[in-house]
């Protein structure tokens, strides 16, 4: 009856408005994809150039979310939310007018990458302040399934938009109803303050310390080096297999498959869905079987998406239609499926008053490798004429994930200031 009092039921409004608003971001992110070739062709560039449209996202991704916890931590879970639901949707709703000029439509997409990192520093405290150590997993799961969920509507939405309205920018201002949703869910449900016995409990576990953890110490020990290290990896497969495989099956042959629109739109289904029940089996993996160690998660993700993006681009595999669909939701499993252990432990390991920051900095540095990826994708696409390389590195990069979670060690001594915060009853 005590952990019900500390935790209330108020927690899941909380996740739905969080979940919205993941949701809603990646929906924004993915909507160019499916339909690159007709965006290149209205801005009049490149395959390659047009890439870097969803390079500059994760590059905003990347930068906002270094510094992005800040706002978390000093403000409030609100009001980075807001402020990250706003850097999306503002920028969807003016392309119609802004839609016609290569660099204006890269700045927009700076400042929707920018929202990622407003809002996924969010996460930390949302685990650490609201739900019980035993669930965090499960919660984290749900909230890195809402990613899956809007990158599933986006690759669904975008090619049926667009043939709808005749305008690719017609059809990125309707996609941004999501964000304006998610707004007014997150003011309705996350101004209401933790329950005072778990920021009491929070406070002793802290205190109950030989020393305390700060940001600047937290950032020079080799263990948040080592989670970062890993999500640098995690995310050069993430963006890159949501960003350029819809691309590859749409492209005309022998650049990629050379699927219509809104064939290579369905197929990314099969990418793109499994990832939303994968962070939640991922939670649960973690919580259950797992016990809170991240490595097994981590290595069979890395086994997954490394090895199947890699049979994906084989002839016998693309050219077979039920065998390239096994292969697309084996390679989108296993990147959503680590995330929950990912940013569970990240959750578990540092004191609430750093942990948006610390969430922001390991995830921020991170996703610097996602816009690595696309950099020299979009360039590899621009010189070869082929996917096939940016494709591959996916799988390069999964090889060196594997051998960097190796060396992660559970229980592995951090610093005296440390704390693994359960402020469970009993």
């Amino acid at each position: 009856m005590q952990e019900k009092s500390m935790y209330s039921n108020h927690r899941w409004l909380i996740l739905l408005a969080g979940s919205v608003a993941i949701m809603s971001l990646y929906v924004n992110m993915i909507v160019f994809a499916p339909i690159l070739g007709d965006v290149a062709t209205t801005l009049k560039v490149d395959m390659g150039m047009a890439t870097n449209l969803m390079m500059c996202f994760v590059l905003s991704v990347a930068v906002v979310l270094s510094f992005g916890g800040i706002v978390c931590d000093k403000y409030g879970i609100t009001t980075a939310l807001v402020l990250g639901l706003l850097c999306t949707s503002l920028p969807a709703v003016l392309m119609p007018w802004i839609g016609h000029n290569y660099t204006a439509v890269f700045v927009g997409r700076l400042v929707q990458g920018a929202s990622v990192g407003f809002v996924f520093a969010t996460i930390g405290p949302i685990l650490c302040l609201w739900f019980p150590p035993k669930e965090q997993g499960l919660a984290s799961g749900i909230l890195f399934g809402a990613l899956s969920i809007g990158s599933t509507v986006g690759v669904i939405a975008s090619p049926f938009l667009f043939a709808t309205f005749g305008s690719w920018q017609k059809m990125v201002a309707m996609m941004s109803i999501p964000g304006w949703v998610a707004i007014v869910l997150v003011l309705l449900f996350t101004r209401k303050a933790p329950s005072a016995e778990i920021l009491q409990g929070l406070h002793a576990a802290m205190s109950a310390g030989p020393g305390s953890l700060t940001f600047g110490k937290a950032i020079t020990l080799p263990k948040t080096w080592l989670i970062t290290a890993v999500i640098i990896c995690n995310s050069w497969g993430l963006y890159c297999l949501y960003n350029l495989v819809p691309a590859y099956l749409g492209a005309p042959a022998p650049m990629g498959v050379g699927l219509p629109p809104v064939t290579a739109g369905n197929l990314s289904l099969a990418l793109t869905s499994v990832g939303i029940f994968a962070p939640f089996i991922g939670g649960l993996f973690f919580d259950r079987i797992a016990k809170g160690n991240p490595k097994p998660a981590v290595i069979i993700g890395f086994l997954l998406s490394g090895l199947f993006t890699y049979l994906v681009l084989q002839s016998p595999v693309f050219s077979n239609s039920s065998l390239l669909t096994v292969c697309l939701m084996l390679a989108g499993w296993g990147i959503p499926f680590m995330n929950a252990s990912l940013s569970a432990t990240i959750a578990v390991t540092y004191p609430p008053s750093i942990i948006g920051r610390m969430m922001g900095f390991c995830f921020g540095i991170g996703t610097f490798g996602g816009a690595l990826g696309l950099f020299l994708g979009g360039m590899s696409i621009g010189k070869t004429g082929s996917f096939f390389t940016a494709l591959a590195l996916i799988s390069a990069a999964a090889v060196v994930g594997i051998v960097l979670i190796a060396c992660f060690r559970k229980n592995q001594p951090a610093d005296a200031g440390q704390v693994m915060v359960d402020v469970t009853p009993g």
